[in-house]
């Protein structure tokens, strides 16, 4: 899996059982600290440059047994990973100039979750009536739950973060409807009345189950130096930027897991309808 998980379990902890809220807000500027999803505090607004898009880069980098490491330039709000940085800034893992360096770990909190209407899907074959009365068919439908996983920045997510972020105990908390790969099905029969110069099919439209994360860094190690000249200009702290919170997000970066949701029996939840279309008059009685 490309990230790290959190080494603090009391921030892991925060994270799981983060009590449900409403959706975050839009752009504008940053939430009191530490009032975030898993007691983070949010950046966007506060510090340069594209904040969602750092702590994606930031996130996504190969962990290693002392976590994830990144640079900020403080003037202009460029981001470079640790690799980006030596070979592009410095050839040593230290801060330089505008350039501060920073050492820590990812871990995803929960933010919200919600209710939404999935798009129809034909789930039986067309029948169509060429006459010119009524006539009435068995239709057989048939579906099976859909999951999946987006993110608001970035690439698209790898099936493998996916997993480890909604098959464990992210979602548990919306209850037996949240379906993440819990994979059912059904195979219906039904008698519907076909219209004259018609063709039939049944459509199935889920209701589906959204639970928001948004991937949080945990400060370690932030290290500035004004003075390349002299090494004893060079501090260290262990929160953001000196400012006293060590756990960080961007409000706009968030990755959502949907999935069609269960009714209690473990049976799809949804609506199906009947959708008529007609045929071309010229082929029919």
């Amino acid at each position: 899996m490309r990230t790290s998980t959190f080494k603090k379990s009391a921030l892991i902890t925060a994270s799981t059982v983060l009590a449900l809220t409403g959706l975050l807000a839009g752009t504008g500027s940053a939430q009191a600290a530490g009032s975030g999803p898993g007691g983070a505090t949010n950046i966007r607004g506060t510090d340069p440059g594209d904040t969602d898009l750092m702590i994606e880069r930031l996130c996504e980098q190969e962990g290693s047994l002392t976590g994830v490491y990144g640079a900020l330039n403080v003037d202009t709000g460029e981001f470079k990973t640790r690799d980006e940085y030596l070979n592009d800034v410095f050839p040593l893992w230290e801060p330089v100039g505008p350039w501060e360096t920073f050492r820590g770990w990812c871990g995803y909190a929960q933010s919200s979750t919600w209710s939404t209407t999935g798009e129809p899907v034909r789930v039986s074959p067309w029948i169509g009536n060429r006459g010119s009365k009524d006539d009435k068919e068995t239709f057989v439908s048939s579906y099976s739950t859909k999951t999946f996983a987006k993110k608001s920045v970035g690439a698209s997510i790898s099936l493998s973060l996916a997993k480890s972020i909604f098959s464990g105990t992210v979602g548990g908390t919306a209850g037996y409807e949240w379906g993440w790969e819990k994979t059912s099905s059904f195979e219906r029969r039904s008698e519907k009345t076909i219209p004259p110069c018609t063709q039939v099919a049944v459509t199935w439209t889920p209701y589906q189950r959204v639970v928001r994360v948004n991937p949080v860094f945990y400060v370690e190690d932030y290290q500035w130096n004004k003075d390349p000249s002299s090494k004893d200009n060079m501090r260290t702290v262990h929160s953001w930027r000196d400012r006293g919170y060590n756990t960080i997000y961007s409000y706009g970066y968030y990755i959502d897991g949907v999935s069609d949701k269960l009714l209690p029996n473990g049976q799809p939840d949804g609506r199906e309808d009947k959708w008529e279309q007609k045929l071309d008059a010229k082929t029919c009685a």
